[in-house]
């Protein structure tokens, strides 16, 4: 049989025809990503280059960036982008723009960092991600890498705020052989008589995240008296340590936002969000203060000094 020849003609505009419906079939779709950070600081940064790496490496994406420090009403910009470029997700880093972030949605799915307190958004159901403090007994085990013969921890902290952290440092200390001296200050008026404990009975002093006791506002007191009295400060970190404390456990930056685009990741590809839960970091870093090791008399192993990710001299 033969085909006659204006049939063959059809042939190349059917396989257009069939290549345009067929289209959407194969194509990625690409996802609506935006981005929310407190600042253009360089950890920010590091943060959102590792998630942007990361991220695109599995899905078709489409990153928008908003900076609050750029912004007069952070949430009259929010609102605007949402509401003009709904994401599909977002990714917030500090805690002044994942708060603002919650306020500007309840069901856009909120991938947040760079937070150094424990997440505290009960309330909100569409938030997961990687906060910035390790889990105490990764804290211990570190503290005792640094000081294997010191026993004497002191924890200042605010009652109203931290009495579970330290009903759970009691248990993990105790499991480690430390003795655990918590000294409440539940109020900024408390906090001379609680330095005034490192004068005695005390060996080192451990920093934890508590707005009362151990805060920007209390920072100068607290590292002068430990100075003085030459009770090595674990803080909060490598900005402390730079201030005057002996160590700090700290965050590889391009990692913690790697680790945020894998949840990303997940939430695009539908699991629920309830199924993401919130992660420590998973890599561990830390800096040194050289100058306060030397002032306090305390010897550093060569094997710390050589994976130190910052040595402040």
């Amino acid at each position: 049989m033969k085909l006659h020849l204006s049939a063959f003609r059809l042939i190349p505009l059917l396989l257009l025809i069939l290549s345009m419906w067929s289209a959407p079939l194969w194509a990625a779709k690409v996802r609506q990503v935006l981005i929310v950070a407190n600042s253009m600081d360089e950890p920010y940064r590091q943060a959102i280059d590792g998630y942007k790496k990361q991220l695109s490496s599995t899905q078709t994406v489409k990153f928008t960036e908003r900076y609050l420090v750029q912004a007069d009403d952070p949430d009259s910009l929010l609102s605007a982008e949402i509401r003009n470029n709904p994401p599909d997700l977002i990714y917030s880093l500090g805690g002044e723009a994942t708060e603002a972030s919650l306020r500007n949605t309840s069901t856009i799915p909120i991938v947040a960092t760079m937070i150094l307190k424990r997440f505290s958004y009960k309330h909100a159901s569409n938030i997961t991600g990687v906060y910035l403090n390790y889990p105490l007994t990764i804290q211990f085990e570190w503290l005792k890498k640094f000081f294997p013969e010191q026993k004497k921890i002191a924890i200042f902290f605010n009652p109203e705020e931290n009495t579970g952290t330290i009903r759970e440092a009691r248990q993990i200390a105790g499991q480690q052989g430390l003795d655990l001296i918590p000294i409440p200050v539940e109020t900024p008026r408390e906090l001379p008589y609680a330095l005034d404990q490192l004068k005695s009975n005390v060996e080192i002093l451990l920093a934890i995240p508590d707005e009362v006791a151990m805060s920007s506002k209390t920072a100068k007191e607290v590292l002068l008296a430990s100075f003085r009295n030459r009770v090595p400060l674990v803080g909060l970190s490598d900005n402390w340590v730079k201030s005057g404390a002996f160590y700090s456990l700290s965050w590889d930056y391009e990692d913690l936002g790697r680790q945020c685009a894998i949840q990303s990741d997940t939430l695009i590809k539908g699991i629920p969000i309830q199924n993401v839960p919130v992660e420590y970091p998973r890599k561990t870093a830390y800096s040194i203060n050289a100058k306060i090791a030397e002032h306090m008399n305390i010897e550093i192993s060569q094997a710390l000094l050589k994976n130190a990710k910052l040595i402040f001299n």
